[in-house]
């Protein structure tokens, strides 16, 4: 994903394998990667951005949320995501 990473210099001061962690906890490595393909996806979109989420009335919110949804399924059918693609991507979302 884009932008600053945070939490980069403590990632450098752990004293265990970081890329094995994040195996683990994804449940295998093909989890890691279907979960990174989509959260890429998603932060590369404008359509799924969170930014305003705090500044917007529920109507809005509610309207963004259907284009976020109807757009979600538009990708899921361009790109021909699996089902396990698709789930992720509707998570996150």
């Amino acid at each position: 994903m884009e932008g600053v990473d945070h939490l980069e210099h403590e990632r450098k001061k752990a004293q265990f394998d970081v890329e094995a962690m994040k195996i683990v906890w994804a449940g295998s490595k093909h989890n890691l990667e279907v979960s990174d393909r989509m959260a890429r996806l998603v932060a590369s979109d404008p359509v799924f951005q969170k930014d305003d989420r705090q500044r917007i009335d529920r109507k809005e919110l509610f309207n963004k949320t259907l284009r976020k949804a109807a757009h979600a399924w538009k990708r899921i059918n361009e790109l021909h995501l699996t089902e396990e693609e698709a789930s992720k991507l509707k998570a996150l979302c």
